[in-house]
């Protein structure tokens, strides 16, 4: 329904030169332009818009051949002909396609395997694990006791490693710090654990918990 019959009396009352006041008109004014107006689009132009008519390719040939046989339906994009359309299972044994593209694939196969023995000259050598060293004689392991005990914070597990050659592991079973050197990393870590946050801590928990597990084989 039309609402433009309805607004005639506001609009004559509007255009009319009375005493109404400014305020009461330019009420009038928005309310007229609130209302919503109609637009050319509309469902039913949209529907006519997108109802495209199938490809007369998708239909079939006549009503007889749809009950008779089935109807394979090929129906590619517009481009240039190849031969890689058609697949093998509607090729029959003697079709020249067949060879061609059976060679190409021999082709293609033989380029990826020489590509690939191309990339694997240009790669680096294998990493090989380290030669095992026992270079350490009883005498310097007497040695680096000493050194040890003398003074821990200067003769530190890794330097006395670099002194001799040999693993970190070998100065940590040959050798043992003093107990007041002890102590005081123990101290110094306490210190710094103090200073973790509630999520920190926790992850640390969750941290050892899961290393008793690997220990135990649980995890």
């Amino acid at each position: 329904m039309e609402t433009r019959p309805l607004l005639q009396p506001l609009l004559r009352s509007i255009s009319a030169p009375t005493s109404t006041p400014t305020s009461t008109r330019a009420a009038a004014a928005v309310t007229i332009a609130c209302i919503p107006r109609r637009h050319q689009s509309s469902t039913s132009r949209t529907k006519r818009a997108l109802k495209v008519a199938p490809h007369p390719s998708f239909f079939p040939t006549s009503a007889g051949s749809e009950s008779s046989s089935t109807q394979v339906i090929y129906n590619p994009p517009s481009s240039a002909p190849s031969v890689y359309h058609t697949p093998f299972k509607f090729l029959p044994p003697s079709d020249p396609r067949r060879k061609a593209n059976l060679a190409q694939l021999l082709r293609s196969s033989a380029d990826l395997a020489s590509s690939t023995a191309s990339k694997s000259s240009s790669l680096p050598p294998e990493l090989k694990d380290r030669e095992r060293k026992y270079n350490v004689t009883q005498e310097q392991v007497e040695e680096m006791r000493m050194l040890r005990a003398s003074d821990p914070e200067r003769w530190s597990v890794l330097r006395l490693a670099e002194k001799y050659g040999c693993a970190p592991y070998f100065i940590l079973m040959c050798c043992r710090a003093p107990t007041d050197h002890r102590d005081r990393e123990r101290a110094r870590l306490e210190a710094v654990k103090a200073r973790w946050g509630a999520i920190r801590s926790a992850a640390r928990e969750e941290r050892k918990k899961r290393r008793d597990l690997l220990h135990k084989g649980m995890l």
